[in-house]
């Protein structure tokens, strides 16, 4: 064989190898997807925001399915999936399911997604009486047939929740980094307030603004506050909040029960109302 003829095939053999080991990187890339039921679509939204740290991430992940921006999307197959929105429709509950079982790792982005958001308003209403003024003179579908919209836990096991509305970006680098290294995703699991005493704002309840800090989940770094804005909660109560001594505390600070009640129910009605049960039945122990 000629030098010319050895050099050919050693040329053909390396870049079949090169070849071979590209594809192996692609396959190591983790399969990334993100679906979307019953919400606005901003939690989804916020991922795409993310715009100059996401191209780098698509160079290390392997992005199957994201409807709203691929043209061809994959079914199955996923290493982590982020699904946004409530189960607010037989169709919502159908996807859901099936996404389940096609996904190693399933996260809760946004309010919706981790406490079921504003639609779940409902379990605070006449179920019947909402589900008429919404679809009795324009019926729907069949299958997205409303049913009472709850996250997305109640139906399929959650592996990590991203809450807020819309969730923080740098949280969603966070996690994303997080799978990409292998590393244990923390829970945040201190108030507002905590982030806010950090930060050093003036506490807006002293000012007379009604805010929820001291019963809602952290991990936002006290956006609202620090610009003045009051916490409505988006990010769902503590798990261990007392909602009663934090009625009483704002009904101290001069504030209008009814007014507390729906502030604390705009992204978390089914959670308030498991809160009430729950005290309601140890209360008659």
């Amino acid at each position: 064989m000629s030098k010319m003829t050895k050099k050919k095939v050693h040329v053909r053999k390396g870049k079949k190898i090169k070849k071979i080991i590209n594809q192996k990187k692609a396959v190591s890339k983790p399969r990334i997807g993100i679906h979307s039921i019953t919400g606005c679509a901003g939690c989804q939204l916020s991922i795409y925001f993310i715009e100059d740290v996401l191209l780098d991430l698509l160079d290390k992940i392997n992005l199957v399915a994201a409807p709203m921006i691929k043209e061809q999307n994959e079914e199955e197959g996923y290493d982590v999936l982020f699904v946004e929105g409530s189960v607010s429709s037989q169709e919502d509950l159908d996807n859901l399911l099936k996404w389940r079982e096609k996904t190693k790792a399933l996260v809760a982005l946004g309010a919706c997604a981790c406490h079921g958001g504003m639609q779940s308003m409902k379990h605070l209403m006449n179920e019947k009486e909402v589900e008429s003024a919404a679809y009795a003179k324009f019926p729907s579908d069949p299958r997205v047939k409303p049913i009472t919209s709850v996250p997305l836990h109640k139906y399929v096991k959650v592996d990590f929740y991203i809450p807020g509305c819309p969730p923080d970006k740098q949280e969603i680098i966070q996690v994303l980094k997080h799978f990409l290294q292998g590393r244990r995703l923390r829970v945040y699991d201190k108030a507002v307030c905590h982030e806010c005493s950090l930060k050093e704002n003036y506490c807006l309840l002293d000012q007379g603004i009604e805010c929820l800090g001291p019963l809602i989940n952290g991990g936002c770094r006290a956006l609202c506050p620090s610009f003045n804005h009051p916490c409505t909660g988006c990010r769902g109560l503590l798990d261990d909040a007392n909602l009663e001594s934090g009625k009483q505390v704002l009904k101290d600070k001069g504030f209008d029960v009814d007014l507390i009640i729906k502030r604390m129910t705009k992204y978390n009605s089914l959670q308030f109302k498991e809160f009430e049960e729950k005290t309601n039945i140890n209360n008659k122990k």
